[in-house]
């Protein structure tokens, strides 16, 4: 590190190698923070750097990056992000999945901006982190444990109730390729299978802890853009978000036809009501939970005092979960989805690529392309619980047909064969998730196809249909976002591939700073829009990075990702839909809606990101214009 003084950064990566028991810190690159500013963006040089492209995800040359954002644990809102980055053994490409609570600001205050976890154990190990005390842990007493019982066992055993907790379940240590990482017991990063990667290098967790402080280069200045950061993100606390959390828009999505279901058959579901979060709050709702920081609060602490699925208290029924485990495999009641959605957790595997498989599976049993022989005598079919619960299992513990489902939807298709692939719904092998492009919005059919950086996702970097279907501009106008909005279902002539650009630069920002996408998602006037995020980073960091500056730092960001996906094989070929995704929706309101010219938003998409049209690549001068000459020598050559 030059002699610098670093404001807003904790100023430290600490690297592990697992392999050779060697523990280095080291100091950050102001190269890197400059042109980058932390978080994902810091990480996806460094794996550009360290990972040759083609390596097994699964295994020791594969890195974990725990990384934090400059944001990240200070007076700022809904800073309490950690975003896990490393090569995906679920899609072959980049990986990247956050989780909320509070590891990240705890990372930061022990002293650490990155954690960096390389090579792999010859027995299983738990890192434990408290300021300059690093220790690497026997964990084969603990090997086979759910993440709830692992967890508290370990808080335990370092003595220490308020540290924070990432930590895998069975789900990792099988090498489930949706296997997740849950910090502080019931936060999920659930996508891309970082909890697979861990089961490969035999962590069972990360605990953490610290009492450094973050010190502030302007503190009046930060503290009054804090202030009114606070008010304008705090005002979404009190509407459906705040109050019933994200499935408060579960009933909306579906009147408006965009509330996918039947493994995406149609975006209407006629039971909808017995899954909404008006439904959750009447019957299973003990409290709110919010991550560190959150003037919003979320989460969900639910449970099922009694039954045939009682469920102990646990943090859960995000829409997402509700969607996947619920509504499309067309379910009737709340209770088997907490029960699902629990099980996932403590397991450690992801509810949205569980619930995907499921109703894929069922479809499959539907069109006989498997048959009991293969479900162990389980008849899946449309709104049986009983049978949802079977195969969730069968897959948790890897059994029969569970074995090729915990391989994720893609490759079961693949292998299932005879037409399967047709309806198995994924974007590079992440399962589709709880929002249909037919239904809600067409910039969602550019976002899934593109898939960067981490395939077909909703949430990464953004949720695209702010701009057409929620119509909020997120304070983006002033840098060029085109408004009004066209119809959500336009497709070209509307400059929605222009649009999709600059939400998409947006979104990034949210894990590059250290922040929650919800922080972003909004009005102008309840969002961390550009110039809050600006004032922020300014006056915490000393450094004057405008609005058009941290587009920019987005930019650079988007498109090494994009970089790292190509040195992976991927180009325009590989944008497609799903195909199902591509069919006329069936019934609903939105009966009929189909994507129709892909390829012709592809084109506007390209051209505003300044990539070739004929390969999906970053064209070289686009990658010299951002600094990135060195990565185009390698995706063009010399």
């Amino acid at each position: 590190m030059s002699g610098e003084k670093l404001y807003g950064y904790a100023g430290k990566v600490l690297r592990i190698d697992l392999s050779r028991g060697k523990t280095v810190k080291e100091d950050l690159r102001i190269d890197l923070l400059k042109a980058y500013l932390g978080g994902t963006g810091y990480a996806a040089r460094i794996l550009w750097e360290e990972l040759d492209g083609g390596i097994d995800p699964l295994s020791p040359e594969n890195k974990l990056i725990a990384s934090t954002g400059v944001l990240t644990g200070t007076l700022t809102p809904c800073s309490g992000s950690i975003e896990f980055c490393f090569k995906s053994p679920l899609t072959g490409i980049f990986g990247q999945s956050r989780a909320g609570g509070r590891l990240g600001p705890k990372l930061k205050y022990a002293g650490y901006d990155f954690l960096i976890v390389e090579g792999a154990a010859e027995k299983p190990v738990y890192i434990s982190v408290y300021d300059d005390e690093v220790e690497v842990r026997d964990a084969s007493h603990l090997w086979g444990k759910t993440v709830h019982e692992a967890s508290e066992i370990i808080l335990e055993e370092i003595g220490n109730p308020d540290a924070s907790i990432a930590c895998i379940g069975p789900g990792g240590e099988r090498l489930i390729r949706f296997a997740s990482i849950m910090v502080d017991f019931d936060r999920a990063a659930g996508r891309c299978g970082g909890g697979a990667v861990m089961g490969s290098k035999k962590l069972k967790a990360i605990v953490v802890d610290g009492d450094r402080e973050i010190e502030a280069a302007k503190p009046d200045e930060f503290y009054e853009a804090a202030r009114e950061a606070l008010r304008a993100v705090g005002k979404k606390g009190k509407d459906r978000l705040g109050r019933y959390g994200t499935i408060g828009g579960l009933l909306s999505l579906n009147e408006s036809g965009a509330l996918p279901a039947k493994n995406f058959q149609t975006c209407y579901y006629e039971d909808a009501d017995k899954l909404s979060g008006e439904e959750l709050a009447r019957k299973y709702l003990i409290k709110r939970r919010a991550c560190f920081g959150c003037p919003i609060g979320c989460g969900r602490y639910v449970w099922v005092p009694a039954g045939p699925y009682m469920t102990p208290p646990h943090e859960g029924a995000e829409y997402e979960t509700t969607n996947l485990l619920g509504v499309q495999p067309l379910l009737k009641s709340m209770e088997p989805v907490l029960r699902m959605g629990y099980l996932c957790n403590i397991y450690g595997i992801d509810t949205i690529s569980a619930g995907n498989v499921i109703a894929f599976t069922i479809e499959a049993f539907e069109r006989g392309l498997i048959s009991e022989g293969d479900t162990d005598g389980i008849k899946p079919s449309w709104g049986d619980a009983d049978s949802c619960l079977a195969l969730l299992k069968m897959i948790i513990e890897r059994r029969g047909l569970g074995g090729l489902l915990a391989e994720g939807v893609r490759r079961a298709a693949q292998r299932i064969g005879r037409g399967a692939e047709d309806f198995a719904c994924h974007g590079k092998g992440l399962e589709t998730p709880a929002h249909d492009t037919r239904g809600t919005s067409k910039s969602l059919a550019i976002q899934y196809a593109i898939g960067n950086p981490r395939g077909g996702c909703h949430i990464e970097p953004i949720w695209a249909a702010m701009w057409d279907y929620a119509e909020a501009s997120m304070g983006l106008r002033e840098l060029g976002l085109p408004w009004p909005p066209p119809s959500r279902f336009e497709e070209t002539g509307v400059r929605r591939g222009e649009a999709y650009r600059l939400l998409c630069l947006f979104g990034e920002l949210a894990s590059i700073l250290g922040v929650c996408r919800f922080s972003l998602q909004d009005k102008e006037d309840r969002n961390l829009n550009p110039r809050r995020l600006s004032a922020l980073v300014s006056a915490l960091t000393g450094w004057d990075v405008g609005p058009r500056k941290l587009i920019e730092v987005a930019d650079r960001v988007y498109t090494l990702k994009r970089c790292f996906n190509v040195r992976e094989g991927i180009g325009r070929k590989d944008d497609r839909l799903p195909r199902r995704l591509m069919e006329p929706l069936a019934t609903g309101p939105t009966k009929g809606q189909r994507v129709e010219n892909l390829d012709a938003m592809l084109d506007e998409a390209y051209e505003a990101f300044g990539w070739d049209k004929a390969t999906g690549k970053p064209l070289r001068e686009k990658l010299e214009k951002l600094g990135l000459g060195d990565v185009a020598e390698v995706i063009w050559g010399s």
